[in-house]
């Protein structure tokens, strides 16, 4: 989406130096997906000690997941041959 927006000409070079993006559009969108981010992120702290966590459930999900990798380096080690 095309917008046009008034910035401070200083903090907007202060954005591309500390973002180490290219273009000003870059920047300015890292800027934004930043933001996002950290307004997820304290509505997540937010919800600390108010959602019940299945602890077992997560065992065994993370055990899934090893027998998962597992598998895929045996067909990668397969393949390989």
């Amino acid at each position: 989406m095309r917008t046009t927006v008034t910035l401070d000409e200083t903090l907007v070079r202060e954005l591309l130096e500390f973002s180490k993006t290219n273009t000003k559009t870059a920047a300015v969108a890292l800027a934004v997906k930043e933001q996002i981010r950290r307004e997820k992120l304290k509505r997540l702290a937010g919800l600390l000690g108010k959602v019940d966590i299945d602890e077992k459930a997560i065992h065994e999900g993370d055990k899934a997941d090893m027998r998962r990798v597992q598998w895929l380096e045996k067909i990668g080690t397969e393949n390989d041959k």
